[in-house]
């Protein structure tokens, strides 16, 4: 009888171990995670990460200065049980934010501690591996696990708290309390918070042009609410007592990848000129056909006279055409408003597949 026991003992054990090695190299083939690392949602169903989010260098002093700074501290060895010689810095993220995807047109970062609008941007959303483990080892990053941003960044917040009460910074006013959020009825997040005496809702939409934004503002009484921020272009769409909606224009200019080899281009062309006219947004300032817009059509552009508000004419060349996307701020065409283009960092031939793009309308 104890033979017969321990034979299907053994039996057991050795279907347990088949079976372990069954689904150990069913996870080696198929990897170790059966969710997407790179998630997306969409406008009617939106995507809302509580998490750490990465800093696009940030001002650290005005846009997140209710933050802690956190310290370095010993490393510590599991194996030894005792500390060593090594720092370890404080985690490179930002806690205790928001990150909402609404599909490809449109991400962006709230932040709890500072109730604020941090960044925004299009085609991409926040890559999860260092956070919730890589496929292949099903490990998150140790010490670095904060999200990596893919996409184009459109827009970052500069200076102080942008919204202001009868005159007033909410940073003026001591540190926000963050009071949760709602869903609307587009199941949109409506983000509540205080500020002194007034409790505020802002509410974040896509604006009516490629990489815009509305920002809808209320408090729920009779204050003066305005907003204001550097380096920024805000348009006015309502104001009345306790309530305020405005359009954002892009004051940022920042593409972002998770992939570490991203493959360099190998020459410029048209094609790819087109593919960033669209990507970078230039198709809701800079029109082709000759269409008046908040910046200079494309239409005969190369090539021609250009008058500046503050600099002396020139030919539209190609150096002319880099340096407008490296540099808008240099030089502003007349009949145009300044300020109203971020400067874009790009791979060389970026630059020279958007000037082949230009010339094409020549």
């Amino acid at each position: 009888m104890k033979k017969q026991q321990s034979f299907v003992l053994l039996s057991l054990s050795f279907l347990v171990a088949s079976a372990s090695f069954a689904v150990a190299q069913n996870f080696k083939d198929t990897g170790y995670l059966t969710f997407d690392t790179k998630p997306m949602g969409s406008v009617e169903r939106p995507l809302i990460l509580r998490t750490y989010c990465p800093d696009p260098k940030l001002d650290r002093n005005l846009v997140l200065g209710n933050h802690s700074r956190g310290t370095s501290v010993a490393k510590y060895s599991a194996g030894s049980g005792k500390e060593n010689n090594g720092v370890q810095p404080p985690i490179a993220g930002i806690p205790a934010a928001i990150a909402v995807n609404l599909g490809k047109n449109l991400s962006y970062v709230w932040d709890t501690t500072e109730c604020r609008l941090l960044y925004a941007w299009t085609d991409g959303f926040l890559d999860m591996k260092n956070y919730w483990g890589d496929k292949a080892g099903g490990r998150r990053k140790g010490f670095g696990y904060v999200p990596e941003l893919y996409g184009f960044l459109f827009y970052k917040a500069q200076g102080k708290h942008p919204i202001h009460i009868d005159g007033k910074s909410i940073a003026d006013l001591g540190a926000p309390k963050y009071l949760g959020y709602d869903l609307d009825e587009t199941k949109q997040p409506v983000f509540s918070f205080s500020a002194g005496k007034h409790t505020l809702e802002f509410t974040p939409r896509s604006g009516p042009g490629n990489q815009t934004l509305k920002l809808s503002i209320s408090t729920g009484g009779k204050e003066k609410i305005s907003f204001k921020s550097p380096k920024t272009q805000v348009k006015e769409v309502s104001s009345e007592p306790g309530k305020l909606v405005v359009v954002v224009r892009p004051n940022a200019g920042d593409r972002y990848s998770s992939d570490k080899k991203a493959a360099a281009l190998k020459e410029a062309t048209i094609a790819k000129g087109e593919e960033l006219y669209n990507s970078m947004g230039c198709v809701a300032c800079h029109t082709t056909d000759g269409g008046l817009n908040h910046g200079p059509t494309f239409k005969g552009l190369a090539g021609s006279h250009r008058e500046f508000i503050s600099a002396s004419a020139q030919k539209a060349d190609d150096e002319y055409l880099i340096e407008s996307i490296q540099n808008p701020g240099a030089k502003t065409v007349k009949g145009y408003l300044m300020g109203m283009m971020p400067p874009y960092q790009l791979q060389p031939l970026e630059y020279d597949s958007l000037v082949l793009f230009i010339k094409k309308y020549k």
